[in-house]
């Protein structure tokens, strides 16, 4: 059997404060989370991108082979992902790093998956109060976001939402003023609404991470009934194109030529409702446009619109990685 020494990080000095990210990983790849030290024995747990910070290292170990496993915790959503990886993907965070774009965006998207779940003792610790505005109210305490969240989670009783873009608008030495922008879907008993917010964001540094001190929509849109396109853009049923609707995936209903789209597959035969649900999962509305060439009759898929081709690019990181890694942009889909 294989010596293992076993090296504790103690709780008290720089093993506590110290806050860690993901180094020596390509971006687009990801980092396995294992729940033993050992690669051909152990089983996955959990995945980090290659932009993940604010890791906490609770203990590591050096196997005789002299390679270093941690046992590190994340944060994931209101919970946390707990598991060894090598410590050659650790590198300890920077001052810089730790008002960083990237951590930043970490501290978002786990903002966003806490509202997913029920768990409102866990989604207040993101919160700073009293709260600057949230929404449309101004100084909320804890006890009324509680009382909102009840409410809210009372009617949609699954939430989902898809952080997908972040701009940077103000850094001040006290606060951070962010955009993002995030698609949604709710589902309640009988119901069902999909769409965007366009969201500013004020955010206070609290210890490594930061806390939501002012939030508003600039722009709310709810999702219109799906519908596709033919080749002179007057609207056909979706059940035209599959015996099997998908019926509650948002579509885009008109076409712009000032907005951008990501063609995301042509199909001769019918469109399988598992993919086009699978778009609508990661949080996108689709387009299908019906043409004919010689006898055949064509699909076409078309995530958006995007307002911008940087909005497009960021969301075309996704479509690459979960529906088609062939997808493009393109601005002009009117034929």
């Amino acid at each position: 059997m294989k010596k293992i020494i076993l090296l504790i990080l103690l709780l008290m000095g720089f093993g506590n404060a110290t806050k860690y990210e993901v180094t020596h990983l390509k971006r687009g790849k990801t980092l396995n989370v294992r729940d033993t030290p050992n690669i051909g024995k152990s089983a996955v747990v959990g995945k980090l991108s290659s932009f993940t910070t604010n890791i906490s290292i609770k203990e590591c170990m050096e196997l005789k082979s002299g390679r270093e496993w941690c046992y590190i915790s994340v944060p994931r959503g209101g919970s946390h992902l707990e598991g060894w990886v090598s410590s050659y993907y650790l590198a300890p965070m920077s001052k810089t790093s730790q008002f960083s774009r990237l951590h930043i965006q970490n501290f978002l998207q786990n903002f966003y998956m806490a509202d997913e779940e029920n768990f409102l003792d866990k989604l207040q610790v993101f919160y700073k109060f009293p709260m600057q505005k949230y929404f449309y109210r101004k100084n909320l305490s804890l006890m009324e976001l509680r009382q909102n969240k009840v409410r809210e989670y009372k009617k949609w009783s699954k939430r989902n939402y898809h952080f997908t873009y972040m701009k940077i608008l103000k850094r001040k030495p006290n606060y951070i003023d962010v955009q993002t922008t995030v698609r949604w879907k709710f589902k309640g008993h009988n119901d069902s609404e999909s769409g965007k917010d366009i969201q500013k964001i004020r955010l206070v540094p609290s210890g490594n991470t930061f806390k939501v001190l002012a939030i508003k929509n600039l722009r709310h849109t709810v999702f219109p009934k799906p519908v596709v396109q033919d080749e002179n853009m007057t609207a056909v049923a979706q059940a035209d194109i599959n015996q099997t609707t998908v019926a509650s995936a948002p579509v885009s209903t008109s076409i712009s030529s000032s907005k951008y789209y990501i063609k995301a597959g042509s199909f001769f035969l019918k469109i399988n409702s598992d993919y086009l649900q699978s778009i609508h999962n990661h949080g996108y509305s689709y387009l299908v446009q019906k043409v004919t060439q010689g006898k055949k009759v064509m699909h076409r898929v078309f995530i958006g619109p995007f307002n911008s081709e940087e909005e497009a690019k960021e969301a075309l990181l996704v479509v690459r990685a979960k529906i088609n890694e062939y997808a493009y942009i393109q601005k002009n889909i009117s034929h």
